[in-house]
């Protein structure tokens, strides 16, 4: 089977491995530079610890204190546009708390199945940065503390296999020497690791143009058009043809569905990080602080400082009051870190639905077409799982209780219809 993977980040390269490892004769066209989107940036976490859904309760009384600030964690960009305020009345309702219980449950199924999956990879030669080691909770008021217990109390019904555990403040200062001596106390996340995103998107491409895949970059994707029983991907006004078509280009996907008449929920949540040279007053370990949302990583010689999310953003101008925000908030955790002078500042849109859960499987009425988007904050988390859930469906018709939460069905509206090319065309428009 041929197939095209529209999207060259983290889960469009994984999903394009598992296709090419299964037999499938695969294309990647990508816009820019493989993983230069929203995977290069980020913190890398495989976290299920961190594996809950954005709309949950409190998040919108949490939301209007941010809204208010414009270096908070969350900001909505005013959009009165009907498909913004759609997708925000979506948003809230996935704030109840069956709806956030229920995507709780299937996140946490699906990252207790991510850590496998890479090692999975790892296995099949593929070369990346990794750090199998716990992420911290820090905590520095009694508030916060309480709120990260709560949490670990949560995730331990839901039958998480390896715990949160608590730590005291003495715990917490010999495993990260580094941190402020006023914390509290907080958490470890004995079963989360850590991968340096652009290692991952480059290891992956690596394996994919060795083993014969043709990965296209600089080649952005103009239309995804149905012919007779296959599929047209254009480019550049060239058509490539291909029984299957995987949409894995975030929020591109839904413009790109839009063609067919279809309306994916799906808006850019924008975050911003600062790569620093590694410094031997900086931290060593993984660190999430709770209250301001901002992840530190520590990587093999440089410290990576993320957070924010803007949603409904437009472009990938860096705010310097976002990027001031997340390093002060680590400056606040880490006050003897001396941050060197010159960090490498990064912007990138996530793509996130209104229930906080990707969108992974067919679309509904297009044969042949399917997605892997919305995955939010766990693009890294998710991406090699991506790939081993789509794979035996596209190729075998196999497919894992697990997608039945994700599926796109469940959110996508509108009347599909075929697009097809006219016969006097021989494939281009």
């Amino acid at each position: 089977m041929r197939v095209i993977v529209v999207g060259g980040g983290a889960v469009g390269l994984c999903v394009a491995e598992a296709l090419a490892g299964r037999g499938a004769e695969v294309t990647v066209f990508e816009r820019n530079r493989c993983g230069a989107g929203a995977s290069s940036g980020n913190a890398g976490w495989i976290t299920p610890s961190l594996a809950v859904p954005v709309p949950g309760p409190g998040v919108i009384v949490e939301s209007l204190r941010w809204l208010v600030n414009p270096s908070g964690p969350l900001w909505i960009h005013p959009t009165p546009s009907p498909a913004m305020l759609a997708w925000t009345a979506r948003f809230l309702a996935g704030c109840r708390r069956p709806a956030y219980r229920r995507g709780l449950v299937a996140l946490q199924r699906a990252s207790a199945l991510a850590g496998p999956a890479f090692d999975r990879l790892a296995e099949r030669g593929v070369g990346f940065e990794l750090h199998d080691e716990p992420l911290l909770y820090p905590a520095f008021a009694r508030s916060e503390l309480e709120h990260l217990w709560h949490v670990s109390d949560e995730l331990r019904e839901l039958g998480l296999t390896r715990p949160l555990d608590r730590l005291s403040a003495g715990e917490l200062l010999e495993l990260e020497p580094a941190l402020d001596r006023g914390v509290l106390g907080g958490l470890i996340a004995r079963g989360d690791r850590r991968v340096r995103p652009e290692t991952l998107c480059a290891g992956v491409a690596k394996a994919l143009v060795s083993g014969g895949v043709e990965v296209l970059e600089h080649s952005p994707v103009s239309a995804v058009v149905r012919d007779r029983s296959s599929w047209i991907v254009e480019s550049r006004s060239v058509a490539h043809h291909a029984d299957a078509v995987v949409l894995a280009g975030g929020v591109a996907s839904a413009e790109l569905l839009s063609e067919h008449g279809l309306r994916l929920p799906i808006v850019a949540a924008k975050g911003y990080s600062r790569t620093y040279p590694a410094d031997p007053t900086g931290p060593r370990r993984a660190l999430y602080l709770e209250a301001p949302k901002v992840a530190i990583s520590a990587f093999e010689g440089a410290v990576r400082v993320s957070g924010t999310l803007e949603l409904g953003a437009r472009g990938l101008a860096l705010s310097r009051r976002r990027l001031t925000a997340i390093t002060g908030a680590a400056q606040r955790a880490l006050p003897g870190w001396r941050m060197p002078a010159h960090p490498y500042d990064w912007a990138g849109m996530r793509s996130l639905s209104p229930d906080g859960l990707p969108f992974i499987g067919p679309v509904p009425g297009l044969d042949g077409l399917h997605l892997a988007a919305g995955h939010a904050t766990l693009g890294i988390t998710l991406a090699p799982l991506t790939g081993e859930l789509l794979a035996p469906l596209l190729l075998e018709g196999r497919r894992s209780e697990l997608l039945d939460a994700f599926d796109p069905a469940r959110a996508i509206a509108g009347r599909g219809r075929v697009q097809r090319l006219p016969a006097t065309t021989g494939g281009l428009r």
